[in-house]
């Protein structure tokens, strides 16, 4: 309890000079509190961060177009009652396939590279005045504390003292998020179907008010 004393401690009373200060420790890499010590400088959280952006990037484009590709290929095997495909895009057509591509990718891209994004994390965090939750006690709080020197370091003593799945940590909450982010997607497909089919028999009315009129003279 004394360590999570001292958190808040910290917490409450850093200032706008504080901050300025962390943020000199962190370019220059030097200080002389063990809090300081502990920051990592910017030139070895440069690689880590390129690494997981550019990764993330190359993987969501990868993905976004095969998306988009798939659902080009289902759409262009629909045919309408005459065997004909239709000619107006609906839509459903035009918004759908992007929507889908854009909630996929995101969600390969984060879940591929969550270990990448926890060892990141974990590196940014290092020698700040953070304070996580206590898993073990789900009422409490304590004080983040790592000592990494570099990524392969923070990789090695995740799997020496965590084991491999700890690479995963945060993919329970992920599913949840995109669970209900595809939820959300989904309903909006079913909106978009209803407006497009309320559109065409809209469309259809006045057709069929001449058709019977012609018929009737």
């Amino acid at each position: 309890s004394s360590g999570i004393n001292a958190e808040y401690g910290r917490a409450d009373s850093a200032t706008p000079m504080s901050c300025l200060k962390d943020a000199l420790y962190r370019f220059t890499g030097s200080g002389s509190s063990y809090q300081y010590r502990l920051l990592l400088p910017v030139h070895q959280l440069i690689l880590p961060t390129v690494v997981y952006t550019l990764t993330w990037d190359l993987v969501g484009q990868v993905v976004h177009s095969a998306v988009l590709k798939f659902c080009k290929m289902k759409l262009n095997k629909q045919t309408d009652k005459e065997g004909r495909r239709q000619g107006k895009n609906t839509l459903t057509e035009s918004v759908w396939p992007e929507l889908l591509a854009g909630t996929v990718h995101c969600f390969v891209a984060d879940f591929s590279l969550l270990p990448v994004e926890l060892i990141m994390n974990r590196l940014h965090l290092q020698g700040t005045r953070a304070i996580v939750d206590n898993v073990l006690d789900s009422t409490s709080v304590i004080p983040y504390q790592a000592s990494y020197n570099n990524m392969q370091q923070c990789i090695e003593a995740l799997v020496d003292c965590e084991g491999v799945p700890s690479l995963w940590k945060g993919c329970s909450a992920l599913l949840l998020q995109y669970t209900a982010r595809f939820a959300v997607v989904h309903t909006v497909r079913m909106l978009m179907k209803y407006v497009n089919k309320f559109n065409e028999k809209k469309s259809l009315v006045p057709n069929d008010s001449v058709t019977s009129f012609t018929k009737d003279k």
